[in-house]
């Protein structure tokens, strides 16, 4: 944000006459930009409210016509945290509790003043013989500012201990501090960042979608930690919550009594007037006689440039997050923030971006019905772990009545379930009427109880699934019967070295792509599922690759970046790839790509905001066609309809796009889609290039009925995953929806007919996030990337299934577990 000076007041400066102190300059870009400079003011004289024993005391703000904004603060001798550190190693438990303590104390008041500080970490925080202190205000966000400012601005913070909302660029609240104090302490502790090393996109990606790695902190600190680094930003502590928690703890903390007493008042700590004749309550702490406390050069810089240039926030720890190779510490995703593992940190969602066409019943509230008075709370209850008084709607808390009975209700309800499921699901296998159920009924009652005790009792789920198809094959006999088995189908694929972000099946099905974290695209022969082979390993990229698509004839391979390109490769010979061109024009990491029908135009998708058009007719050297702008944030995939005349374009500004691009150079808006509440992370036509899917953050898909691709219309909505939808895509006959996300899960959905889709089987195996999925092009399996650094390829056509439930004989159910089961039904061998 600026540089900062060591300097000392002129002799008739009031207020620090003599004294040293630190002079932060601010960045001529921000200077420029009226907005920031208006709240630097603002923000100025709100800092003087913060208690200065926690923090460099605010001296002077001096914002001249003619010259650079700078802030003149109390200079505190000591080396900063991250100095310490790199000097020293992790400091000592005591320490490292004090310290813990004196910066949550340090946020109370910085948050009781109305401030977020927004950049809390080891270089702003300096070790003084009196203790730490918590310095650099420059980019503080006054919590009652009236204007948002720019996205660039809104970002500003350090990758390593932003919050995932920071890095997203999203609107942020002092519970980023909290999420930033728990890094720093991580950092004091273990001498390690939080997300680990790397480059500023895997930084952003992990801190949205991975865990912060917590190994080796002290064990009284850790649990602590780990809710202040808590993704939901609700669900963080206070920074008084903090306090109150540390000074729980006991010996070895030794807290201030006076700091104490502020935190648990919950008042800004009022700072004595720092000059005579100071301001009137509020006003911007001028002398009351009206001298001028600025330095006597109005622009400030004569003395302060000529000062001894040394700056107490130098930053060594730096250095050691040089490194520029991401690793594969478990705190990838894709999209770098985030993403997905495509951004895996994305930038501001900002709100719904104008619509071209709205999309007819999209954006309905559902009313919970909840009725607006509750059971009062209970007088005798306790306080939670954070000291807070519990309240009806808080499920942690509860009264010490009736504790004994809730007690015994714990403990009995498994048993109770186990008891149920033993009596009921014999009950639901039965006709329970006087005439003979079909084959159909039978079998579809089978599958129902198989999936009734799935969680329960895995093996017994598999055996009437197998029973259920056995019956009678149908919707929901294959649902269960791919539940069950479709993981013990699975190729696993092991080649890359970190997260697997992407996912492609050749035309003829004989190759699949994968790309991935660790810089790479590998390239396998498939051809025979059961021994696939690594043939080569494509090494032109310099960060992650996020994707990789196969050209319509399967001779060319595209594949894009973090490092901003997207590389042609000519794979005629896939055992020796040859790489054909480098697409530069993106002014952001490159997300997506996909070519159209006929092979001549690639599309991508960027972070800078736009999709772009391509004319690879001659891969060797493409050209640059158009650049589709509407969206307000980065957009994260694309998708060619069938007949190649429209694109849609998935956004994290919540919106997927539908454009007429039938002359590629003069691509024209049709439509925008609004409903999702959360990014638009995939987008997918169908086959018959009649409907389209789009997937979101927000856990669902939406299927919508684009024939008249200018209005499309909502067709069906559905949860889809537990919280976020990563990819989807239509099978080759259109008649199934596959999605996949957060949950691990593959989850199948049969869209053949009208409504809300049914589901029609899940695919698991894998132990992470799924970032990607293919079909296979007869169908018959799905391909699937994951942050488990695996591929699989899953297959869930009928006889694989059955084959690979019948090489297990414990899948099978016997003739008496059927005749226990099944009793209105003659038994049959299953194999």
């Amino acid at each position: 944000m600026g540089t900062v000076f060591l300097g000392r007041g002129r002799p008739n400066t009031p207020g620090y006459a003599g004294r040293l102190v630190a002079v932060k300059v601010i960045r001529p870009d921000l200077a420029r930009v009226p907005e920031f400079r208006a709240r630097f003011r603002r923000e100025a004289d709100i800092a003087r409210r913060v208690a200065r024993f926690c923090t460099a005391e605010v001296l002077d703000v001096v914002d001249p016509a003619d010259g650079l904004p700078y802030l003149v603060t109390e200079y505190i001798d000591g080396p900063t945290l991250a100095q310490s550190v790199a000097a020293e190693g992790p400091l000592r438990s005591a320490d490292l509790e004090r310290l813990a303590v004196s910066v949550a104390a340090a946020l109370t008041s910085i948050h009781g003043a109305g401030m977020v500080h927004r950049d809390l970490k080891p270089s702003n925080v300096l070790l003084s013989s009196l203790g730490p202190r918590v310095i650099d205000f420059g980019i503080a966000r006054a919590l009652d500012s009236q204007t948002m400012v720019s996205q660039e601005i809104q970002r500003i913070g350090t990758p390593a201990f932003m919050a995932p909302e920071q890095a997203n660029g999203e609107p942020v609240s002092a519970a980023a501090d909290v999420f930033a104090w728990g890094g720093l302490v991580t950092y004091a502790g273990t001498g390690s960042f939080p997300f680990g090393d790397g480059p500023t996109p895997v930084q952003l990606y992990r801190v949205v979608h991975r865990e912060p790695l917590l190994d080796g902190l002290d064990p009284a600190l850790r649990p602590i930690v780990e809710e202040a680094m808590r993704k939901d930003p609700a669900a963080r502590p206070s920074a008084q919550e903090l306090f109150l928690r540390l000074v729980g703890m006991g010996p070895p903390t030794h807290p201030d009594p006076d700091v104490t007493r502020i935190i648990r008042s919950s008042a800004p700590y009022a700072a004595p007037p720092q000059r005579a004749g100071g301001g009137e309550p509020g006003g911007t702490g001028h002398p009351a006689d009206g001298r001028d406390a600025r330095p006597a050069a109005q622009a400030g810089q004569g003395d302060v440039r000529s000062a001894t240039a040394a700056s107490h926030t130098t930053a060594p720890a730096a250095r050691a997050a040089a490194a520029s190779a991401p690793t594969s510490s478990g705190a990838g995703v894709v999209t770098p923030g985030t993403g997905h593992t495509g951004p895996a940190s994305h930038t501001a969602a900002g709100g719904h971006a104008g619509a071209d066409t709205a999309a007819a019943g999209g954006g309905q509230r559902v009313d919970t019905g909840v009725p607006p008075d509750g059971p009062a709370a209970d007088p005798d209850a306790a306080p939670d772990a954070w000291g807070r008084s519990p309240t009806p709607s808080d499920p942690r808390t509860g009264a010490h009545r009736g504790w004994s009975r809730r007690r015994v209700g714990l403990i009995a309800a498994p048993v109770l379930a186990v008891l149920l499921i033993a009596a009921l699901v014999p009950l639901a296998l039965t006709s329970g009427g006087s005439g003979q159920p079909s084959q159909q009924e039978t079998s579809a009652r089978v599958a129902l109880a198989a999936e009734a005790v799935r969680n329960s009792d895995a093996d017994l789920a598999a055996r009437l699934s197998l029973a259920s198809y056995r019956i009678r094959p149908g919707r929901e006999s294959r649902a269960a019967l791919r539940t069950s088995f479709s993981s013990t189908t699975a190729t696993i694929l092991r080649g890359h070295t970190a997260s697997a972000l992407g996912v492609d099946v050749s035309p003829n099905g004989r190759l699949l792509a994968s790309a991935s974290a660790d810089n790479t695209v590998q390239l396998w022969d498939i051809a025979d599922r059961n021994h696939p082979v690594l043939v080569s390993t494509l090494r032109g990229h310099r960060s992650w690759v996020l994707d990789a698509a196969f050209s319509p004839n399967g001779r060319t391979l595209a594949t894009v970046s973090y490092d901003r390109s997207a590389i042609l490769w000519d794979i005629s010979n896939p055992r020796a790839p040859v790489q054909l061109s480098v697409i530069l024009g993106h002014d952001g990491w490159v997300l997506d790509a996909a070519f159209s029908p006929d092979g001549r135009t690639l599309a991508t998708a960027g972070y800078d905001n736009t999709a772009r058009l391509w004319d690879v007719s001659d891969p060797r050297d493409p050209h640059a066609l158009s650049v589709l702008d509407r969206h307000t944030s980065w957009v994260n995939e694309v998708a060619f309809s069938p007949n190649g005349r429209l694109l849609a374009t998935a956004s994290a500004d919540r919106t997927a796009r539908i454009w007429d691009i039938s002359d590629p150079r003069r691509p024209r808006p049709l439509a925008a889609i609004t409903a999702h509440t959360d990014y638009v992370w995939a987008v997918a036509f169908s086959p018959d290039g009649q409907r389209l899917a789009t997937g979101s953050y927000d856990g669902t898909a939406r299927l919508w009925d684009i024939s008249d691709p200018s209005r499309p219309q909502a067709a069906a909505s559905f949860p889809a995953d537990e919280k976020w939808v990563f990819d989807l895509a239509f099978s080759p006959d259109g008649r199934t929806l596959a999605t996949a996300g957060w949950d691990t899960t593959v989850h199948l959905w049969d869209v053949s007919g009208s409504g809300r889709p049914a589901s029609v089987g899940t695919i698991s195996g894998h132990g992470d996030w799924i970032q990607a999925l293919a079909w296979t092009p007869d169908g018959s399996g799905i391909a699937t990337a994951s942050d488990d650094y695996t591929v699989r390829i899953s297959r869930i056509d009928d006889a694989s299934l059955i084959a690979a439930a019948c090489a297990d004989p414990s899948k099978q159910i016997s003739e008496a577990e059927w005749g226990r089961y099944i009793a209105d039904v003659p038994y049959q061998p299953v194999c």
